[in-house]
């Protein structure tokens, strides 16, 4: 299983309100991994921020909008092959994890590995991974970190750190 987190413009899309330059280098391995997901039949779940009402305060509405949007390098392959979650913070909701639960506990107890890519590493994508983790605790729980981005690379290292030793295995180009 794949779990893509918040490809969006928000992070992607050089116009987006919290862009990080880092997703430049993941891109095109994100878009490869999903490819591949989807060829050799493997469950693809993403997520989706929507910005809560108080957002409009700070920002127009348009912004907004812009930002909730799959980056267009990934959106038709999520929308055709994908399955949609969405959220307004950090984590999947509780009623958006026992969906998740509910649909996949069967793929996860047979094929064990629930692989995350996405961002924003140290926000969303470790928010995430805490929530699939008390949903499946059986789950081989994988942080792919060569397709995960952050706006601050130190925090993206850290988080890796963080996330090893919770019993989360981070692989990457050198297959470790």
């Amino acid at each position: 299983m794949l779990i893509a987190i918040d490809l969006q413009n928000d992070i992607f899309d050089e116009n987006g309100t919290g862009y990080a330059e880092s997703t430049k280098e993941v891109r095109d391995g994100i878009e490869s991994r999903i490819r591949q997901a989807i060829d050799e039949g493997e469950s693809v779940l993403y997520t989706r921020n929507l910005y809560p009402e108080f957002e409009q305060e700070k920002r127009s509405l348009e912004s907004i909008r812009f930002d909730e949007e799959i980056f267009p390098q990934f959106r038709q392959l999520l929308e055709d092959h994908g399955d949609e979650y969405v959220k307004t913070f950090y984590g999947i909701p509780p009623e958006e994890a026992r969906k998740i639960q509910k649909k996949y506990g069967d793929e996860v107890e047979t094929n064990r590995t629930v692989e995350f890519i996405g961002a924003e590493t140290n926000v969303c994508v470790l928010a995430n991974i805490m929530v699939i983790q008390n949903i499946f605790p059986q789950a081989d729980i994988t942080l792919n970190k060569d397709l995960s981005a952050s706006t601050d690379r130190t925090l993206h290292d850290k988080t890796i750190d963080v996330l090893s030793n919770m019993n989360v295995f981070i692989i990457g180009k050198d297959g470790k």
